[in-house]
């Protein structure tokens, strides 16, 4: 693939931080950010309420997690809608990603702890996937089909050599330090609310223990989906208005507060900072993929083989 143009404003370029230009701005953002939250929601709902169908213990009802379900998906159709924008790849997505979830639960298998498995696959797993995906789809929908953007505007521009790949490392190692001494400060305050949850250790539990089924996902699946949303259309969108530290800044802190949980917040935002300059000053979203996959792979592998080391 060959580099898109380079715009030469000053919103755009920054000493040697480059990005490509894009058509979206910060309203695209906003309704992107929305809609894909509205999806997530819609998701995790229905699979709530087949779970619930199945007998699992989950935390709402089947009455309750349809309903929420379809009313969520419902709004986001709406805002595709309002804001004049081709909704059926995403819906196309959503709803094979549905298929899926609904395919697992009718030929699945109870495993040795009570859950259910569909493959080998634990059912939580390819919900979680489902819902990456989704991100994916998301910003591929709104800026190659609605602005009509080559799709290396998202930032998917082959790199070259080593080089991009061992400066995000690098980056890498230094915001996990910084995560390290804000763990260390919350923990010694005894802020409970904001010592971050172990995320690593839930989809690890979730997986059965299956390291390399939890590697493909959160290492790799997660972090290219993620970086298609997060750093190669939110980032770019919010430059012309933000400028660079402040789309930096605020795409991360958008990056962090759909990790929901509190304790998660501060870490993901850190991690998004990281991400966004390995972006801006590789010009390609593959450095940020590697990074982030190989701080969620850290992650797994410290959960799996903490106790044994």
């Amino acid at each position: 693939m060959t580099s898109p143009k380079k715009s030469t404003t000053p919103t755009d370029h920054c000493n040697d931080l480059t990005i490509p230009k894009v058509k979206w701005g910060s309203t695209d953002v906003i309704f992107a950010s929305i809609v894909t939250i509205l999806i997530s929601i819609s998701i995790a709902a229905i699979d709530g309420a087949m779970g619930s169908d199945y007998g699992l213990g989950t935390s709402i009802s089947s009455h309750s997690g349809y309903i929420i379900g379809i009313l969520s998906a419902g709004i986001a159709l709406i805002l595709f809608k309002v804001f004049r924008s081709p909704a059926w790849p995403v819906f196309i997505a959503f709803v094979t990603g549905l298929g899926i979830v609904a395919i697992s639960y009718m030929f699945s298998t109870e495993s040795s702890d009570g859950s259910l498995q569909f493959i080998g696959l634990p059912i939580g797993i390819i919900v979680a996937t489902a819902i990456s995906l989704m991100f994916a789809a998301t910003g591929f929908t709104l800026s190659v089909i609605k602005f009509r953007e080559p799709i290396n505007t998202l930032g998917l521009i082959r790199t070259h050599g080593a080089r991009p790949y061992a400066y995000a490392a690098l980056i890498w190692i230094l915001a996990l330090s910084m995560l390290i001494l804000w763990i260390q400060i919350v923990v010694s305050l005894d802020v409970g609310f904001l010592i971050p949850p172990d995320t690593a250790q839930q989809v690890l539990d979730e997986a059965a223990g299956n390291i390399v089924t939890t590697v493909i996902l959160v290492g790799i699946i997660g972090p290219i989906a993620e970086e298609i949303f997060f750093r190669g259309y939110v980032l770019p969108g919010l430059i012309n208005r933000f400028g660079i530290v402040g789309a930096l800044v605020i795409s991360s802190l958008i990056f962090g507060f759909f990790h929901i949980e509190p304790g998660a917040i501060v870490p993901t935002f850190v991690l998004g900072l990281a991400l966004g300059w390995v972006y801006l000053k590789t010009g390609s979203i593959w450095p940020a993929v590697f990074a982030h996959g190989l701080h969620n792979t850290f992650a797994v592998l410290l959960a799996k083989y903490a106790d044994v080391a």
